[in-house]
């Protein structure tokens, strides 16, 4: 999937554009004014899952299509192409596989490996 990005059909800002099915559903999202350029796919009638760079990561974000204030929630990769097969495998429900730190709930995961979990405090 990361060696196709570039061919990947872009959609812009709020995601009101977002079709669905083709490319596997994955499109090149360009964020404008913040200078990002995530890859975006739809989860369902009202939400996106997105791979976005981080100064040092790749998170997968999720959030609601239309909304331009930001996103739901977030769970932070040490590799690209990790977070977007974890991405491309996830429904939607509960949470992506592989991810090593979630922000809002201080929770890490050496590895991904759920069995480590620890709460940074």
């Amino acid at each position: 999937m990361s060696d196709v990005i570039q061919d990947l059909s872009t959609v812009k800002d709020d995601l009101s554009n977002l079709p669905e099915g083709v490319n596997g559903g994955w499109y090149l999202w360009d964020q404008g004014n913040i200078g990002h350029r995530s890859v975006v796919r739809r989860l369902d009638d009202r939400r996106y899952v997105a791979v976005m760079p981080l100064m040092f990561t790749h998170a997968i974000i999720w959030g609601y299509i239309g909304d331009t204030f930001g996103y739901e929630d977030r769970w932070c990769y040490h590799d690209k192409g990790v977070a977007i097969a974890a991405a491309t495998a996830w429904d939607g429900t509960g949470e992506p596989e592989g991810w090593h730190r979630h922000p809002a709930t201080g929770r890490r995961r050496p590895d991904g490996d759920p069995s480590q979990e620890y709460v940074n405090k």
